[in-house]
């Protein structure tokens, strides 16, 4: 990788990132503002949050105290999404199937050897990402971290098939969310763990898995190559399936009018669902820059299944880049090796 590449694709990433975060402050800016003035505001009982604000009601114990604010302010984000259940449905679901692909990637990352910087800590990343938004947080911060601090070789088994199960809540939150009654108490709590603390900190679980060393076998790499091969088509498997429900759901209302459905996606979308717009499109652009990072021809053929399978082009090209990294650490092992024999 030469200095010159990196700063070619860490400087567009930023400047990526800055863009989606000075946009959405414009879109979501003078609506959440009051919003969360309200959700700050301490002199209001939780009781009375309610008829005081004319806001819904949010759960304070998934927000864990510190993060109370977040969860007030994501309770009111997803009711207005629920309120505009097609076109609040498809931004909000687009961004939980692109999502299956960063998860897998950001906890696969971190768990290779000698990586450095932020990438080593995801569940960090991802609070940032619940504060700011993730079109924000993974092209400012995550994908240039990885740029100059990736580490190489395989990871631990349980690390890869764990990363897929690390998904999954948050598609059954989603379900909850989009069919359950706003009033009940269900859809509060749902409502803020899916956008609180509380999935973001279950990474913390995957803390004592520790990277492989060289002095691993060369069946055990195999395996352990394979195994995150097998979670990145298992999260395309499941990408796919939302993607096609996406499209049903699209489809029904919209039919193949295109233009109607990115009028009400972006054009004069609500504040909430133009910037789920956003996260949807700047991560999915993000996760392509970081493919493109490792491999050009592998960004430009995920590009090319996009239209078929949806976000899970990405999973699905990862999966066979994997195999090359296995490349690459074997390469490295061997000379390392050759060099121990010489001392």
């Amino acid at each position: 990788m030469t200095m010159k590449k990196q700063a070619l694709f860490a400087s567009a990433s930023v400047a990526l990132g800055a863009w989606a975060f000075k946009t959405v402050n414009e879109i979501s800016g003078p609506v959440f503002e009051p919003i969360l003035a309200a959700c700050t505001d301490s002199s209001i009982a939780l009781e009375d949050f309610a008829k005081q604000t004319g806001y819904h009601i949010y759960e304070p114990k998934v927000g864990l105290g510190a993060f109370n604010f977040l969860v007030c302010l994501i309770t009111q984000f997803l009711l207005e999404l629920r309120k505009t259940p097609t076109d609040g449905l498809l931004v909000w679901g687009g961004v939980v199937v692109v999502s299956m692909t960063y998860i897998l990637m950001s906890t696969i990352e971190a768990g290779r050897n000698y990586t450095k910087g932020p990438i080593r800590y995801p569940m960090i990343v991802g609070l940032f990402a619940q504060l700011l938004g993730i079109s924000v947080v993974v092209p400012l911060l995550w994908v240039p971290s990885y740029i100059y601090g990736r580490g190489y070789g395989p990871v631990p088994v349980l690390r890869s098939y764990s990363s897929v199960l690390l998904a999954l809540p948050g598609i059954i939150l989603t379900a909850i969310v989009f069919q359950a009654d706003p009033d009940g108490y269900l859809w509060t709590v749902s409502a803020g763990i899916l956008g609180g603390p509380l999935l973001v900190l279950s990474g913390a679980l995957l803390w004592p898995i520790t990277p492989i060393t060289t002095e691993s076998s060369s069946a055990s790499l195999s395996y352990e190559i394979k195994a995150t091969q097998k979670a990145y088509l298992v999260s395309a498997a499941i990408a796919i399936a939302g993607y096609m429900f996406l499209v049903l759901v699209a489809y029904s209302k919209y039919g193949t009018n295109l233009f109607d459905l990115w009028d009400a996606v972006w054009t004069n979308a609500n504040g909430s669902v133009a910037f789920m717009t956003i996260d949807t499109i700047v991560l999915y652009i993000s996760i392509l820059s970081f493919i493109a990072f490792q491999s050009a021809s592998a960004a430009f053929k995920a590009v090319l299944l996009t239209p078929i399978v949806g976000p899970a082009a990405a999973s699905l090209v990862l999966a066979e880049l994997e195999e090359e990294q296995a490349q690459a650490y074997a390469f490295r092992s061997g000379l390392k090796e050759e060099k121990d024999k010489r001392i």
